[in-house]
């Protein structure tokens, strides 16, 4: 394994990094993004709610009824259709709403979750159907999912939906990275005139989320592992909903018990833009690259609780001083330089998240976490030897010295890794 990691590094470190780690989208070039002013906050677009019911909400969109599980009640968005109803009458209605593609269609399930067999009960006689194809892939992907690991938030709902991160590498996207996101693919447009595929920032960046149409959002209320991925009207963004909180064994009450106002909205629509790399030096090329790496490892660490005992309490250190040591990519002239940068502020937040989830959750660790981060600071294995190597190349040392330097980060507990690897 330890040969393997090392050949895909000297790969990722020897390339010319052609393309950003983003899907491409269709257009060629980037539409201005000169700041669109209201004087105040526009009528927020609400759906039509024709039932609350135990297990699912109901709204009335474009004129078709559709349901929305509550928490841990159901992964489909469904609907009932009477055995003679216009099918596509009412996908017409629905496609319209979202902007969904032409191919979306209604499909028959078997009633199984909570949600599914109420909404039956209720509807005898009619074809339970569900709706998720109508839904942006991501969005239909992590809809009412229930992760057990704290990072990933609003924003990596918000971009995941709109298809610029994909679904199965969830992490926190953090606010400087965000903020580079929407002024690389998209521009700022009047919040007065949503249209589907928006992302909506809230008061002034604390809340993100992704407009599907019809005053229906996709988002996740917090980076904390208790808050699933919803669809709720934007008006009620920040209120409480049923089933949402769900304790564990060391968890208190739930810090959204209450509603925040929506104070501020500011909307973001896609551009269609995508970047080639750009002009980079060879080092930057190096940091790009050792980014990447960081980033697939903390991808598929995380959500199997596996970061602190398998990246270590180091990683998180060793990511903080790289936050400040390569912050001159954040100034960069190169867009993409620039995003990679914000990649970078966000893996070493979602180490903090994993590490404290991971090792910190309960009150027997609080009173004893100086030895448990000792104890998990440094593995010694094929990522820390692979990610060691490739820094002392990037400093002008011999990957040679791999063994030595670890040695010397192994002693110094709590300490900058990165000092290690610069003497």
């Amino acid at each position: 394994m330890a040969g393997k990691l090392s050949l895909f590094f000297s790969i990722i470190l020897s390339s010319n990094l052609s393309a950003f780690e983003l899907p491409r989208m269709d257009a060629a070039g980037v539409a201005g993004s000169a700041a669109v002013a209201e004087s105040r906050l526009p009528d927020i677009p609400a759906p039509l709610e024709t039932r609350q019911s135990s297990y699912f909400a109901e709204y009335q969109v474009n004129g078709a009824r559709i349901a929305v599980p509550h928490v841990g009640n159901g992964r489909r968005v469904i609907a009932a259709l009477h055995w003679n109803a216009n099918r596509e009458t009412f996908a017409a209605k629905v496609r319209e709403a979202f902007n969904s593609p032409s191919s979306a269609a209604p499909e028959k399930i078997n009633p199984e979750s909570r949600a599914e067999q109420e909404l039956a009960a209720l509807n005898p006689g009619y074809e339970i159907v569900s709706l998720n194809s109508f839904l942006p892939g991501g969005a239909a992907a992590l809809f009412n999912l229930e992760y057990s690991f704290g990072g990933p938030n609003c924003f990596n709902a918000a971009f995941t939906a709109a298809g610029l991160r994909d679904h199965r590498k969830l992490r926190h996207v953090g606010n400087p990275e965000a903020d580079q996101l929407l002024s690389m693919y998209y521009r700022k447009t009047p919040a007065s005139s949503l249209r589907p595929g928006d992302v909506i920032v809230l008061n002034g960046g604390d809340h993100g989320v992704y407009y599907l149409g019809a005053g229906l959002i996709f988002h996740k209320k917090s980076y904390l592992k208790q808050h699933s991925y919803r669809i709720v009207p934007l008006e009620r963004a920040y209120e409480p909903e049923p089933f949402e909180w769900k304790p564990g064994p060391f968890d208190n009450g739930s810090p959204f018990n209450s509603s925040e106002p929506i104070r501020k909205m500011e909307a973001w629509r896609p551009t269609g833009a995508q970047y080639e790399f750009g002009y980079a030096t060879e080092e930057e090329k190096a940091r790009a690259g050792i980014i990447n790496f960081v980033a697939e490892q903390v991808e598929l660490k995380a959500p199997n609780w596996r970061l602190s005992r398998e990246l270590g309490y180091f990683t998180e250190s060793l990511l903080e001083g790289l936050v400040s040591e390569w912050s001159a990519m954040g100034k960069s002239p190169n867009p993409v330089i620039r995003a990679y940068y914000h990649q970078l502020s966000s893996l070493r937040d979602q180490a903090n998240q994993s590490i404290e989830s991971e090792l910190l959750s309960s009150p027997h660790a609080q009173s004893n976490a100086y030895q448990i981060l000792k104890d998990n600071w440094l593995p010694r294995n094929d990522y820390s030897r692979a990610l060691v190597g490739s820094l002392l190349r990037l400093y002008g040392r011999d990957s040679s010295e791999t063994e030595a330097v670890l040695d010397a980060i192994g002693n110094s507990f709590e300490r900058n890794p990165l000092n290690q690897v610069k003497r």
